[in-house]
């Protein structure tokens, strides 16, 4: 059997902090890395550095706009979801919204209004 290689964004993305890597089980499929990654993400947000925050979603943001049909759906469904997932139990989203890019603005804002939910004004403003 090959050896699965991880995508390099996804390495990048353990790299920007210990706390949240060690959250992740390796032997799961990528989109529950990424949904265990998010879960943890949101859960220290207050506490990560700003530069730490900005990397993270930055690196979101790329998967999203220039990475392969594999990347963006694990990023779209277990990161970004399960970002939406702890706003609806307290994750202050809103604080985190200005570092949020534009292709994943507009993820979330789809995915809200696939499911009914009314975006609040400040998720729809830039």
């Amino acid at each position: 059997m090959a050896e699965v290689t991880e995508p390099q964004w996804w390495q990048d993305m353990l790299a920007t902090d210990g706390v949240l890597a060690a959250a992740v089980d390796g032997d799961l499929p990528l989109t529950f890395r990424l949904g265990a990654f998010a879960d943890v993400f949101a859960d220290h947000y207050g506490e990560l550095p700003e530069d730490v925050r900005r990397r993270v979603l930055s690196l979101a943001e790329e998967v999203l706009a220039a990475g392969d049909d594999t990347g963006r759906a694990a990023v779209a469904i277990g990161f970004f979801e399960a970002l939406l997932n702890k706003w609806d139990r307290g994750f202050d989203l809103e604080a985190a919204w200005p570092l949020v890019g534009p292709r994943s603005r507009a993820h979330c804002l789809a995915w809200n209004e696939a499911w009914g939910i009314e975006s609040p004004a400040w998720m729809r403003t830039a």
